[in-house]
């Protein structure tokens, strides 16, 4: 060969390695030739968002879009939706895309992260920077109180309607940090539906016994306060339950342990600022008789629909919570707790951090209560729901007065305001769920499971 022929096979050889890094498009030089508009968010709550945006390719063309999502969830990893958008490629694209809530259960103030991704005819792919936004009820004019740990938003009502939650709020924060010996390191927030007709609109299941909801993981509880009467009471309980919920899913969140629903429950009553006594005469007359409910049957849930066991049920959540407190102190229900968090179960955790078995436990609270001879009878564990919403149900008897009273903050008083008159105790019993949808959703896809189990047995056995 020729040096006239190598120096052409060499500059031919050089000129197509130049050609081929030409046609290779970095990352950032991709960016560079696409371009994305500022998103335009059009709210329709609670029925849907539309997401809208222009990009620009100064490049190949645009071929394929998706729209990608998820909950700002507080704990634990994030599940991203993506979508891909349907639209005509080309240079310059409108993108749209409509998030549809109609049928989920989607809270005022939820917060969304959401980024665009895009790709061209060369195979390029751009994204945007992620973008938190919050999905608003913009129904309503909103009223807001809030600080760095506490948010309270109602709407149609008086300014001091607000305050008084934001204080009880404020209060029953500033106890529960000295009780779970922990402080959140994120806002907590309060919202107020004025009626059960609003607050079922951003559900995807309405339910006339709901009263509230809370979503530990977003850091949002929502409560119906629909009437004068019950404001005043219905708040001292209700807000600072609901915040013990957030509270505690804070100190024990771990997704391979589950917690026992009594715990939970009870320590959010042992939190409300009114008077418990009603729930202790239920569980003192349930010990004479004899009729007790094993804590280790409520530690999946309350069973289901029928109001004396749920009653019941709660009560002893109520006072087997206060037992372990007034016994081991705010030091070993945090003790407790952590070892739930570190993955430990309940009758490991007892032992480690409280020196006994959840079985004597039990036996040393029943008799507490009143029980004499008291056996742990045998219990099958049968599928039940877990209380999660809470409820207007009221018991058909039973008076009391305030007497709740807490080691490190006072409770404020449960009083009815009536400036012309001496005040008066009121009561209210802490709020019961009666999830009956729920049950029937469990019991059918338990029935559909084993159904379908059988059929795919039966097809193996013959083939």
């Amino acid at each position: 060969m020729s040096k006239k022929v190598r120096i052409y096979l060499l500059v031919l050889f050089v000129t197509t390695l130049v050609s081929q890094s030409a046609a290779r498009i970095t990352p950032a030089q991709a960016q560079n030739l696409i371009e994305f508009s500022s998103t335009e968010v059009i709210n329709n709550f609670p029925n849907e968002m539309v997401f809208r945006v222009g990009v620009t390719s100064a490049g190949a063309d645009i071929v394929s879009a998706k729209f990608s999502y998820t909950n700002e969830n507080l704990y634990g990893s994030r599940s991203y939706t993506k979508d891909p958008i349907d639209f005509t490629p080309g240079q310059l694209v409108q993108l749209t895309y409509n998030l549809d809530t109609r049928d989920l259960t989607t809270p005022p103030m939820m917060s969304y992260l959401y980024h665009w991704e895009v790709v061209d005819a060369d195979g390029n792919k751009v994204q945007t920077e992620e973008i938190l936004i919050r999905y608003e009820d913009n129904r309503y004019e909103w009223q807001v109180l809030e600080n760095e740990d506490i948010g309270v938003w109602w709407h149609d009502r008086s300014e001091s309607f607000g305050q008084t939650i934001f204080d009880i709020a404020a209060d029953a924060v500033s106890y529960q940090q000295v009780l779970f010996q922990t402080e959140l390191d994120f806002q907590m927030r309060i919202v107020i539906s004025n009626s059960k007709e609003e607050f079922n609109s951003w559900h995807s299941i309405g339910h006339d016994w709901i009263g509230g909801q809370t979503f530990s993981n977003f850091g949002i509880t929502n409560q119906i306060v629909e009437g004068e009467y019950y404001q005043d009471v219905w708040l001292n309980g209700v807000i600072p339950h609901e915040i013990s919920h957030i509270f505690f899913n804070h100190v024990v969140y771990n997704p391979t342990v589950s917690v026992p629903v009594w715990i939970n429950e009870g320590v959010a009553q042992y939190n409300e600022f009114i008077t418990h006594e009603w729930e202790m005469d239920q569980v003192e007359t349930a010990a004479v008789d004899g009729s007790l409910i094993p804590l280790t049957a409520l530690e999946d849930g309350f069973g289901s629909y029928n109001v004396e066991r749920i009653y019941l049920s709660y009560a002893e959540a109520y006072s087997a919570a206060a037992y372990l407190v007034q016994t081991y102190g705010n030091e070993g229900l945090s003790a407790l707790l952590a070892a739930y968090k570190e993955g430990e179960l309940t009758d490991a955790a007892f032992q480690s951090t409280l020196g006994t078995s959840i079985d004597q436990f039990e036996m040393d609270w029943a008799e507490s209560v009143g029980a004499e001879n008291y056996l742990i009878p045998t219990v099958w564990a049968i599928p039940t729901f877990r209380p999660s919403p809470t409820a207007y149900l009221l018991p058909e008897q039973g008076t009391a007065i305030p007497s709740q009273s807490y080691t490190e903050t006072p409770a404020p008083p449960l009083m009815e305001s009536n400036e012309d008159s001496e005040k008066e105790p009121l009561f209210l019993p802490s709020p019961f769920p009666l999830a009956i949808m729920a049950g029937i959703i469990i019991l059918l896809g338990t029935s559909i499971g084993v159904v379908t189990l059988i059929y795919f047995l039966s097809r193996e056995r013959d083939s």
